[in-house]
């Protein structure tokens, strides 16, 4: 392709290397003509390609009487630090909710989300980058920003290219790497198939795009890994994702107050980057125990499996720390309760409470029998408990 159209806002260009991944925003790397400032959100066109980013203001500079600058895909910002934010639904906390937020967020727009259903009751999302929120929530499914702008969360077209719209110049199958020459930009893109001239067909995985107002130079990046295109992307992400999840724990809350059986806590330390939390449930680690916890008492959070929808109270203050006293404590067991490995005194459930009460009251106690009625009703209904002791003080 000769004499390609190459412009930034408008602003004539002698050079541009656009870089397409197959996850997440593509970029440009831009010779401006002269120094002439370009900033914002602006449109690039590349040949016939027309695509609409921002320019990202920590790569932009001069060299003599040239500018040189790069344009990130959309608004450039799912890179933006978002704050903190819990999410409670009994209903399911949709994916595409915590997505939309995210993206809102940060200054971006959803297009197409092809993730469907709830990531839990309960979904904290950690102070970081926008991306990171995103990407937590829809798992493995790619998420990229196409050329106008837009993030789309789905797969790729795979559609083969048409024998006569390019033509390989070059292919190295040891890095996969396909050259090709093209009059039409469009009509390669990351997810094509490509047959012509090659011995097996190849799936575009990464694109580098090189125009200039004299040549075109395209190249492909044709790996099998279906989500990540060069070995320098995977480990980014990987970093990426490592960072978002490590969230060592557990974390401190302070009780704000009890919510029917679950509790609404506030986070202690603010620099873990995690939210006040809405009601959450609570695992005591013993069955049969619950409490009433008291206002102010501290409690620590951790989540199921590093699930970050599935926050839990899972310890609370020791009897030197704040809140060791609840206001109610509830052990509850189906036929005994034992409290000691010698337990020897009878505690009494309140099913043989019941029982004995009612034995009692249909005793039919009078004056002067000398309680002997009495008496035997209570020894006949202790006599019919299950065991049931305690060792000390019940």
């Amino acid at each position: 392709m000769t004499d390609a159209v190459l412009a930034l806002g408008g602003v004539a260009a002698t050079r541009c290397l656009l870089t397409v991944p197959q996850v997440g925003p593509w970029y440009a790397d831009v010779d401006l003509v002269d120094d002439t400032v370009v900033t914002g959100r602006v449109t690039l066109q590349v040949g016939g390609l027309t695509l609409s980013g921002t320019v990202d203001a920590r790569h932009d500079g001069t060299q003599g009487v040239v500018r040189r600058t790069r344009v990130v895909a959309g608004a450039g910002s799912w890179g933006r630090t978002v704050a903190a934010k819990h999410y409670h639904n009994d209903a399911g906390v949709r994916a595409l909710l915590v997505a939309q937020d995210a993206a809102r967020e940060a200054g971006e727009s959803l297009g197409t989300f092809s993730v469907t259903g709830a990531v839990g009751v309960d979904y904290v999302r950690a102070s970081g980058q926008a991306s990171a929120a995103l990407v937590d929530v829809i798992g493995e499914t790619p998420w990229w920003v196409d050329y106008d702008g837009v993030t789309q969360v789905v797969a790729r077209s795979s559609a083969a290219a048409a024998p006569s719209s390019y033509v390989l110049t070059d292919y190295d199958p040891r890095a996969r790497v396909a050259t090709l020459a093209l009059d039409d930009l469009t009509a390669v893109s990351v997810g094509t198939v490509l047959s012509e001239g090659l011995d097996a067909p190849q799936t575009v995985r990464e694109l580098e795009i090189e125009v200039t107002p004299e040549a075109t130079r395209v190249r492909a990046w044709c790996g099998t890994d279906t989500r990540y295109a060069r070995i320098a992307g995977l480990l980014r992400m990987l970093v990426e994702r490592v960072v978002a999840e490590n969230r060592e724990g557990p974390a401190k809350y302070r009780v704000s107050r009890m919510n029917a059986d679950r509790v609404e806590l506030q986070l202690v330390n603010r620099r873990s980057g995690l939210p006040d939390l809405l009601p959450i449930s609570m695992w005591p680690g013993v069955a049969g125990m619950h409490a009433e916890l008291t206002p102010g008492a501290e409690v620590l959070v951790e989540f199921v499996d590093g699930d970050r929808s599935q926050p839990i109270v899972t310890h609370f203050a020791g009897k030197d720390g704040v809140g060791f006293v609840p206001v109610s404590l509830l052990l509850d067991a189906t036929t005994e309760i034992k409290i000691g490995a010698s337990a020897a005194s009878p505690i009494a459930l309140k099913s043989d409470l019941v029982a004995l009460k009612s034995a009692i009251s249909g005793a039919g106690v009078t004056a002067g029998d000398g309680g002997l009625a009495f008496k035997t009703a209570l020894l006949s209904s202790l006599s019919t408990w299950p065991t049931c002791s305690a060792k000390g003080k019940a």
